[in-house]
């Protein structure tokens, strides 16, 4: 009988340990982490022909623990601006997928972050097709305002 409610106990224990986990509470991608993610990132691109511009990413998490956002940046038409389509952000990598201003081309955005810096690449292709027309790389900082919790 002690053999019985010591292995019902042991069962309890377990089970109690497991369900926080099970349910996505303390365990990885738990949303601690990705505080550091959340939040105004500035800095520039370089399209690989010499041309560059200021560019900026607002990163956000939904309720649904979805993440988006919003890129901006300044090219010869001026300053431009789309929602991700697509984000994801997972051990300390980014990527996304944005469509251009006029709809016709899709731009997929991958990069690395390294502390309050991230750096990556960008491909541009034209809408349903993978050939790519353009591509380039970015540098960007957490603002100050993002660090601060303004």
């Amino acid at each position: 009988m002690r053999s019985k409610l010591f292995q019902v106990a042991l069962l309890i224990f377990a089970l109690t340990g497991m369900i926080p986990s099970i349910l996505g509470g303390g365990g990885q991608g738990s949303g601690s982490d990705d505080k550091k993610y959340l939040g105004e990132w500035v800095g520039s691109y370089n399209d690989g022909k010499g041309n560059t511009g200021k560019l900026s990413y607002i990163l956000s998490k939904d309720e649904k623990g979805q993440w988006g956002g919003t890129v901006k940046w300044i090219n010869q038409d001026g300053e431009q601006t789309a929602d991700f389509k697509s984000l994801q952000i997972a051990g300390g990598k980014m990527k996304g997928k944005i469509e251009g201003p006029d709809g016709e081309v899709d731009v997929a955005i991958e990069g690395q972050f390294q502390g309050d810096k991230c750096e990556g690449t960008y491909a541009v292709s034209p809408k349903g097709s993978t050939e790519v027309v353009e591509n380039g790389s970015w540098k960007v900082a957490k603002s100050a305002a993002a660090k601060t919790g303004q």
